[in-house]
């Protein structure tokens, strides 16, 4: 077996591979079998011992006074920020959370929201973070299968978790913590923490247990626990902060808008913390206010998405004449960038861009599309922001055929990923784990090719995800929905083409006999069951759905007329 490293050389596995095994890290009562057996060459992985609250507890010890964050004319230094964790952490234990127990964060950004993902690593614990913008019955299912024996909620969201959980039919017993004071039958945080002076020992950890949770959709429709280890976290900031353009130094300022409940958002944040930069927290995505604190804030790197960057090029009129000096480098991911929108961004911001690639299973990315990459591409290869760049130092990148074997440069398979960030495995599903992780790759679901460089190219999606924005969302979740009002046939769902967002959600609808729907009846009926970003922008009645022989929906032919004159197909 031959793979592709990130200079674009095809190696043989075996002269260039050394063994390594992979511990269980709590994803279930499962005895790891042969496909945990990995095999690549990651010594500096292999042996480096470093938990994901290691850095964080350096910069604190070593430069106390520096600040760590801001966020809504609230700052803290490292060292008030440390205290602050440890303090979290005895609050969490005080809850009857231990080593390897999963607890839920259901925030918007914030400070603390970071501190508690610290605090929990120090004791072992395990964050499943929750995305505010889904509904409360997908809140308390998550809750329910992570086994959270406690939640920390912002208290916006508290009534409604209470209503989500009480739907459930064996609802579980979890303490409540509220960020704010008033909820019934929650804890105030603040006040737990005027309560609370001791700090709670740390407990021995292994970098191979699990240091988050994070809950991606899945095909099926039941939404799957990414168990990410300390190793893989650790692994993945390493890789970045040897491939970026711009390494922050001590004191010098990120800026943190993108929410974190995303692992694009924790894993910036995190790398940021790891030089002792400040993070300057923003509540939620506010174009003026993103554009004021880049100027004011003195914000040195950025990590966006494309619909956020074109948002402030259109929401912001005075933008252009705004000067940033002291931002060095942008950062996106989650989909490619337009042209014109990139070169306008580079001309309004001029600094660097670099492009990301990733998803939750790989802690964060696998391949970086260089500022180099960036300038070449607007020069004389405008094809090149197609790509998704080039594997990160110590990933290896393969594309194959249905049977698993190699194919040559610029032939289209699915793209396989190995290296030191994989995920330990899908929380309590060890058949998918040991699907998706068969032979020690990680089987992305995406489908791709790699050029005679090494540059990958993202072509379609093999499994049926739309992306819209930064959010991933799988049409199964919203048939489910769909399939259960009374005058619904049949339902499909597809992404069609979007200029703000990349794609957007369209539901192509078959009724009953006899019965009349509105767009705006199933909308409503939707929106009291999906998160808002879920809900379908729009949909088309007809009267059948193209299927194949074996009866499974043609969605290849449902997206056709919208996709055809795209030059990013998804098929």
């Amino acid at each position: 077996m031959s793979y592709q490293n990130n200079y674009g050389e095809r190696i043989d596995e075996n002269s260039a591979m050394v063994n390594r095994g992979v511990f269980n890290a709590g994803i279930g009562k499962v005895d790891p079998p042969n496909w945990c057996r990995l095999r690549w060459n990651d010594l500096a992985g292999r042996f480096n011992p470093m938990l994901m609250h290691d850095p964080f507890n350096f910069q604190a010890k070593s430069r106390g006074s520096s600040p760590f964050a801001s966020c809504e004319g609230v700052s803290i230094t490292y060292a008030e920020a440390h205290e602050r964790t440890e303090r979290l952490a005895s609050i969490i234990s005080e809850q009857g959370v231990r080593k390897g127990d999963r607890f839920c964060l259901l925030m918007r950004n914030s400070i603390d929201y970071i501190l508690l993902i610290y605090a929990g690593s120090r004791i072992g614990a395990v964050p499943v973070t929750l995305n505010y913008r889904l509904a409360p019955p997908e809140w308390a299912d998550t809750i329910a299968d992570s086994e959270s024996g406690l939640i920390v909620s912002d208290i916006e969201f508290c009534e409604a978790v209470d209503a989500g959980l009480s739907q459930l039919e064996n609802a579980p017993a979890i303490s409540r913590v509220s960020i704010g004071s008033g909820a019934c039958n929650w804890h105030s945080l603040e006040d737990a923490l005027n309560n609370t002076r001791s700090a709670c020992r740390p407990v021995a950890l292994h970098p191979d247990d699990a240091a988050l949770q994070m809950y991606t959709s899945g095909t099926t429709g039941k939404p799957k626990g990414v168990v990410l280890s300390h190793r893989a976290f650790v692994s993945n900031i390493t890789q970045s902060l040897f491939s970026m353009p711009y390494r922050l130094n001590p004191g010098e300022r990120t800026l943190v808008v993108l929410p974190l409940f995303h692992i694009a958002a924790i894993a910036t944040s995190f790398s940021a913390v790891s030089s002792g930069a400040m993070l300057v927290v923003h509540r939620e995505v506010n174009p003026v206010a993103i554009a004021n604190s880049l100027v004011h804030d003195e914000i040195v790197v950025a990590s966006l998405v494309p619909a956020v960057i074109q948002l402030l090029l259109t929401g912001v009129p005075e933008l252009e004449a705004m000067e940033f000096p002291k931002l060095a480098f942008v950062g996106y991911g989650a989909s490619p960038i337009a042209e014109p929108v990139l070169r306008r961004a580079m001309e309004v911001f001029k600094c660097h861009f670099a492009q990301g690639y990733g998803m939750t299973e790989l802690a964060g990315s696998c391949a970086l599309l260089t500022e180099e990459d960036h300038r070449r591409a607007l020069a004389d290869d405008p094809g090149l922001l197609l790509s998704a760049g080039k594997a990160l130092p110590g990933v290896q990148l393969r594309i194959v055929g249905s049977d698993e074997v190699d194919l040559p440069p610029g032939e289209v398979g699915e793209v396989l990923v190995r290296g030191p960030q994989l995920m330990s495995g899908y929380w309590r599903m060890s058949e998918e784990t040991a699907e998706t992780l068969r032979h020690g790759w990680l089987h992305t679901g995406d489908a791709g090719y790699l050029d005679a460089e090494g540059y990958l190219y993202i072509y379609d999606r093999i499994k049926d995800m739309i992306v819209s924005g930064a959010e991933n969302i799988y049409p199964s979740e919203i048939e489910s929905v769909l399939h259960r009002h009374p005058g619904i046939a049949d339902a499909s769902v597809i992404g069609v083409p979007d200029e703000r967002w990349g794609e957007t959600v369209m539901a192509i609808v078959v009724t009953k006999p006899g019965a009349a729907l509105s767009e705006d009846e199933l909308d409503r009926f939707c929106r009291k069951r999906l998160g808002a970003f879920k809900v379908p922008r729009k949909y088309t009645f007809v009267q059948s759905l193209p299927r194949n022989p074996a009866g499974k929906i043609v969605k290849k032919e449902l997206r056709k007329k919208y996709w055809a004159d795209q030059p990013r197909q998804v098929r």
